[in-house]
């Protein structure tokens, strides 16, 4: 059998004699097949890197070890991400085999079709938030090197093929699909993937439905009419997601978002402010609008106006809609450090993410400890926070905790002050082999809650506010459609229940679950 040797200690390890190192052979594997992948990637991290490629059998190894703590890692391309493998070795010099199973990808394929039967020409979405793809001629469409996982289709018909008809005094017209064949998002069939498979014959027939007129009118800074506006039409949602040093931190939601966050429609006021979108279907919308540029007098500058309103659409028009467009402005606080090293103070972020799809930004203080962001769009935001090492940040607006909280930021709104307070940390152990995801959750199921996954190989959270959480290990963990208080519950009966103290570590033995589909 053919070994490719990996050589080269580097810093204080390679003085050190000889007789105190130990050699180890491992293997990369395909994690669906169990066979040997040749070509893979492979490093080591302990006491010096090593680096090099598997032979023709996936057969590693290296030599010249000496005892500690090490990550092995493995990719190649093909595959999906990066294998790991943590190993400890002792200073018997006992051998490791260390085994990385890589993800062969899996392809999805399928068709849409009209009412009539026909090849329809439309846009796939593979939700949540996986990508898109066109169909060609005769309505097929794919996707590959998708990762395992639970995916919905949703095709959105090319407005040239949305065909009009009269039913009675109301407008019908094709309108975006769920797999097989549903208008409404809880309806759609969940389609299970498994890593290295290949899947065809799904079938999305399109679909019509009842659409209604929205229309109004933009108003500008004085009330009058604002001419040439761009306004957008999106599906409404909002993920109030940031991720900061490795793992995610998420604001517990109501339910479960939508698919995808796309303008569907888009037009442009005319010369009186009025604007009209005469085909939508039913549903919560949220129209955006954008001024042409406007002369901003006191800071002597051209700037762009904006605009939303939040709108559901049920069984009638609506003609009345009145956007009155606002000056972006400057939003600011202070970080107070308390008994935070001045270093730390200066890792906190902090994020706004809008309601209406606004993206506020993640801005972290200079070096006197001020926080701005500018250009805000006055409206609603949700307000996250994080902070290095043991600490979690608190931010307040006047007197008011509105951390994990959707607040109305306007150019009166007081300074934020973002306080640093010391936190808890939660270590688990749990067998890492394969992939997993740790999601901490307050038992209220409300606020902020916690995610990391295993590429990082950490085994710990920190920074963690006081309180009673639940912990729960999965083998897999999608935030952005999982972190909504039905998915959370249904969690609770085999989550671990964790009390988490100020200042002190809590040990939390887990066991990685399979996460409902």
């Amino acid at each position: 059998m053919k070994v490719l040797a990996f050589m080269g200690l580097f810093g204080i390890a390679a003085l050190l004699p000889a007789q105190n190192t130990v050699t180890i052979e491992g293997v990369v594997v395909d994690a669906v097949t169990n066979a040997g992948i040749g070509g893979a990637n492979v490093q080591l991290i302990g006491s010096g890197p090593y680096i090099g490629l598997t032979d023709e059998a996936g057969v590693f190894r290296f030599t010249g070890l000496h005892p500690g703590d090490y990550i092995a890692s493995a990719e190649k391309p093909g595959y999906l991400g990066r294998a790991q493998f943590p190993f400890h070795i002792g200073a018997d010099g006992s051998p490791v085999q260390p085994r990385l199973k890589l993800l062969p990808p899996a392809t999805l394929r399928g068709r849409v079709l009209g009412i009539d039967g026909k090849p329809a020409r439309a846009t796939v979405d593979l939700g949540p938030y996986r990508g898109i793809a066109q169909t060609n001629d005769d309505g097929y469409f794919t996707f590959d090197q998708l990762p395992p996982g639970s995916f919905t289709l949703l095709a959105r018909p090319d407005i040239a093929e949305s065909t009009l008809t009269q039913e009675g005094l109301r407008t019908t017209a094709l309108v975006p699909t769920y797999y097989p064949s549903s208008l409404e998002r809880s309806q759609a069939e969940s389609i299970t993937i498994r890593a290295g498979v290949e899947l065809s014959g799904y079938e999305i027939r399109l679909q019509s439905s009842p659409v209604y007129r929205v229309s109004g009118v933009v108003l500008d800074l004085d009330g009058n009419p604002a001419a040439d506006a761009v306004v957008q039409l999106f599906d409404r949602g909002a993920d109030g997601l940031t991720a900061y040093n490795g793992r995610q931190v998420f604001s517990i939601r109501r339910s479960s978002l939508p698919d995808t966050f796309n303008a569907t429609q888009s037009t442009t006021t005319g010369d009186d402010g009025t604007f009209e979108f005469p085909s939508v279907w039913p549903g919560d919308w949220i129209v955006r609008v954008e001024s042409d540029l406007v002369r901003d007098e006191i800071h002597q500058r051209d700037v762009i106006l904006f605009g939303s309103e939040t709108i559901s659409l049920g069984r009638r028009d609506l003609d009345d809609l009145k956007i009155q467009l606002r000056m972006p402005f400057d939003f600011s606080g202070t970080v107070d450090d308390g008994d935070a090293s001045p270093s730390i103070a200066g890792s906190v972020a902090v994020t706004l993410t809008g309601e209406t799809g606004y993206f506020g930004g993640t801005i972290r203080p200079d070096i006197d400890g001020r926080l701005r962001f500018e250009g805000v769009i006055p409206g609603r935001y949700l307000i996250s926070t994080e902070a290095a090492g043991n600490y979690y940040a608190a931010a307040l607006l006047g007197s008011s905790d509105v951390t994990g909280k959707t607040v109305e930021l306007t150019v009166s709104s007081p300074p934020m002050r973002v306080v640093l307070k010391h936190g808890g940390t939660v270590r688990w152990t749990l067998d890492q082999s394969g992939s997993w995801a740790v999601v901490l959750w307050p038992q209220t199921l409300t606020g902020i809650g916690y995610s990391i996954s295993s590429p990082l190989t950490t085994s710990q959270l920190t920074g963690i506010p006081p309180g009673t959480y639940y912990a729960i290990a999965l083998d897999r963990f999608d935030v952005r459609t999982m972190a909504d208080t039905p998915h959370l519950r249904e969690l609770v009966p085999r989550a671990t229940s964790v009390h988490v103290d100020e200042g002190l570590d809590t040990f939390v033995q887990l066991k990685i679950n399979h996460a409902p589909d």
